[in-house]
């Protein structure tokens, strides 16, 4: 039973009651016409709202509507209450929490400007957090390729930003839209609202968040990815300054690649393609393989097939002949030792 929708059996249940208040349940039942059941959910109802109360054991008395009000009206004063003092602790603790971010964001003496973090798995994880944090713009450079196998995560990871109201503006290689998963994934990123740009030459990897925390590659050995992330508004207003730099040179999407689809992708799969974009970056075997997920002898196997597609001899001439066939664009930047894209 409920309140709004049977209000009229209530309301009939509680005249019945005020005009004979020693009438039992069951004879309550009878003049509404309401099972034994019924009739007592019903009474219980009306307790609930005040018009009925205890009266000793087994009966009830009747309550007047003037006295039901003023009890359902100081009910709704006290939970008002309740709520605006919940409200008040509430805005206390944001307010702390914001003056504390501010502090360490702003105060350079109260945190460390950079710190270096080891590892992908942690660089994953911090980019994670950031990506949470974000409340205005996210700004990236993505000078490496894009691996196939990771583009539904970042869709993912980016829509979930996007959805808050977080603006987001990427430069990538214009070489990454030459392929059909690398031109998909940019497709993909511009349909949940990000603004994307190509260029031809990148200098390096780079996410700014919310004028507060920047990410860039840093140096780091031959088994781990490394990266530098810089809090507090000094360098990364700087590092704002590259990305405007780059994003005014740079070409929007849709007007390097039309829905005419003009431009055709170079005659190499998805694998071959990305090898070529890493060997180009100056990254070793051991460092390709981890990124692809394969073995050496794998990478090896997909390197000599890229090099015969080239009519190469050796890597140097391949790199050579891939840049006359306009196949690759220049990046001063790594894939495996910076962070993954945002």
């Amino acid at each position: 039973m409920d309140i709004e929708e049977d209000r009229k059996v209530l309301a009939d249940l509680y005249r019945n009651m005020l005009k004979e208040p020693s009438l039992e349940l069951r004879e309550l039942g009878e003049r509404t016409s309401l099972d034994p059941d019924a009739c007592r959910e019903a009474t219980d109802l009306l307790r609930e709202v005040g018009l009925l109360t205890d009266a000793g054991p087994g009966r009830l008395a009747t309550v007047s509507t003037e006295k039901a009000l003023a009890r359902l009206a100081l009910q709704a004063e006290e939970s008002a209450d309740m709520w605006l003092a919940d409200t008040v602790r509430l805005r206390k603790a944001i307010r702390l929490l914001c003056t504390e971010l501010a502090d360490q964001y702003h105060d350079q003496r109260s945190l460390a400007p950079a710190e270096l973090i080891i590892g992908m798995d942690r660089i994953s994880e911090v980019l994670e957090d950031s990506s949470e944090i974000a409340v205005n713009e996210v700004l990236s450079m993505q000078p490496g390729p894009v691996i196939e196998s990771r583009t539904p995560d970042r869709i993912n990871r980016n829509e979930r930003v996007i959805k808050r109201g977080v603006a987001m503006r990427t430069i990538h290689l214009a070489s990454t839209s030459r392929i059909p998963h690398g031109l998909r994934y940019l497709r993909e990123l511009q349909a949940i609202g990000a603004e994307i740009r190509l260029a031809h030459t990148i200098p390096f990897r780079l996410i700014v968040v919310d004028d507060v925390m920047a990410f860039t590659p840093a140096p780091g050995n031959e088994d781990q990815a490394a990266a530098l992330v810089t809090r507090g508004p000094l360098i990364t207003h700087l590092l704002r300054r590259v990305f405007e730099h780059c994003w005014h040179s740079a070409t929007p999407l849709d007007s390097m690649h039309p829905d005419s689809g003009r431009e055709q992708a170079p005659p190499l799969d998805t694998q071959q393609f990305t090898v070529l974009q890493m060997l180009n970056a100056g990254l070793k075997d051991e460092a390709i393989a981890r990124e692809l997920g394969v073995s050496i002898r794998t990478l090896r196997r997909i390197t000599a097939d890229l090099m015969d597609k080239l009519n190469a001899t050796s890597r140097f001439q391949a790199g050579v002949r891939a840049h006359e066939l306009g196949w690759l664009d220049h990046s001063a930047g790594t894939t495996a030792k910076s962070p993954s894209e945002m």
